[in-house]
């Protein structure tokens, strides 16, 4: 038996598609902008619920991952589209009004990671005067598979996936602000969160959008 639900979190709605089988666990998948779940029979939709609330994050963090910051012949760049001009590299030049202009994808990679560590590294200090946060962190980019942002107490580092920089420019201030209060609370008690939320009241709905996949 198949059947349809809806499923709301945050300020968005997403169909359920439930699917009624002789098995002995709840099965969960997101595609196409919708839920799949497969539950053994006598399931309570109370219960779908509950699962939902629970895994449906995780669910569309991997999507988000999977998400291109391409759409038709622009990309995202902080937030916003821009036009890509392949095969008309300027040496010194990579963003020009709301067009990106490189040689080739070795030149893409290396004007993008070029960019991305300039803009992190501003966000950075910039929230490190506002924190005051006494001894500024080495800014690196990396293409991380599982996280957008990590705090090397060791290192004394802020590394940040370069895939950020095309999300708005509030969403990747989260993520900094989140790094930076680890200066002072290395771990995700309650300090931690008291300090993150001073700076940034609407954190959870901007990871939210993040892990959506929502560049704009």
């Amino acid at each position: 038996m198949v059947y349809e639900l809806t499923y709301s979190r945050g300020d968005k709605v997403y169909p359920v598609v439930v699917t009624v089988k002789r098995i002995k666990n709840i099965i969960f998948r997101y595609r196409d902008a919708k839920f799949f779940v497969s539950v053994p029979r006598y399931i309570a939709q109370k219960v779908i619920y509950s699962y939902l609330d629970r895994y449906s994050d995780r669910l569309l963090a991997r999507d988000a991952k999977a998400t291109s910051p391409y759409v038709d012949d622009q990309l995202y760049l902080l937030g916003a589209k821009v036009n890509l001009f392949a095969g008309e590299g300027i040496k010194n030049v990579f963003v020009f009004g709301d067009s990106l202009y490189y040689k080739d994808e070795k030149d893409y990679d290396r004007k993008m990671r070029k960019f991305a560590q300039e803009y992190f590294t501003g966000r950075v200090r910039y929230y490190e005067e506002v924190m005051k946060i006494r001894q500024p962190y080495d800014v690196k980019v990396r293409n991380m598979k599982t996280r957008f942002g990590t705090n090397s107490r060791k290192m004394h580092a802020l590394t940040f996936q370069v895939r950020l920089i095309h999300f708005r420019p509030d969403i990747i201030d989260a993520i900094v602000i989140h790094e930076l209060a680890h200066d002072h609370n290395f771990n995700h008690g309650h300090g931690f969160y008291e300090e993150l939320l001073k700076y940034c009241p609407n954190y959870k709905i901007l990871v939210k959008k993040l892990k959506r996949g929502e560049f704009a």
